[in-house]
């Protein structure tokens, strides 16, 4: 199974981040980088795009989305800056780049710079409101700021336009887990499991579920 948030194996939100200085606590692996320990990351497949045919203009879109993708992997792997230069350099091929924008973004609200991530991530929703990983990084990146209402309400977008996401279930499940809110946390992760079982072990080891670790409906969840 595999992740759409850089080092989260499998597995959470943006967690123990979201505290003071949080991007450079990102000591552990699962979604965005909450205070666990480090396990080496599956990053989230790099999605396709077609490659237009034709023209300079078309030359220079189709050299854009290879910088993308290129920069998306280092991304996955946390090796922040050089993914942004390659994302930068995509954008200067094709400002309309709406992909390229929405992982810059995302890789500046990881670099602690959520103001101006937001923004970007917002920007390519704009340009393609459709896009589900936008949406998905725009709760990221509001989850990563401590802005949990913002965060969820950005993840239900992502949700409504891709059910079948387990990480969006499962970011919107860590926040209430870390404000000890036990019915909604069991809400989301029971979705989340629904989607894919092998959830109940990363939620197991999870820290941000540690204020409704010991409620007996949490447990019973994970069994």
């Amino acid at each position: 199974m595999k992740s759409k948030v850089p080092g989260r194996v499998i597995a959470g939100t943006v967690a123990g981040l979201v505290i003071a200085g949080a991007v450079a606590a990102y000591l552990f692996f699962p979604v965005l980088g909450r205070s666990r320990p480090a396990v080496p990351s599956i990053p989230h497949p790099v999605p396709a795009v077609k490659k237009p045919v034709g023209g300079a203009a078309t030359s220079n879109t189709a050299t854009a989305l290879d910088l993308y993708r290129k920069g998306l992997k280092l991304y996955y792997q946390r090796d922040y800056q050089p993914a942004l230069d390659l994302f930068n350099q995509a954008l200067v091929l094709d400002p309309q780049s709406y992909q390229a924008l929405n992982a810059k973004g995302a890789t500046y609200a990881f670099l602690g710079r959520y103001d101006e991530g937001i923004r970007m991530i917002q920007q390519a929703i704009t340009m393609k409101p459709d896009f589900e990983y936008a949406h998905f990084n725009l709760g990221l990146a509001y989850e990563l700021a401590g802005r949990w209402d913002q965060a969820i309400a950005a993840y239900k977008s992502a949700i409504a336009l891709d059910r079948n996401d387990e990480w969006t279930y499962y970011g919107i499940a860590a926040i209430y887990g870390r404000q000890g809110n036990v019915p909604m946390t069991v809400k989301y992760l029971r979705r989340a499991i629904g989607i894919w079982s092998g959830v109940k072990g990363i939620a197991a080891k999870e820290k941000d579920f540690d204020n409704v670790r010991n409620d007996p409906r949490f447990q019973a969840l994970l069994q």
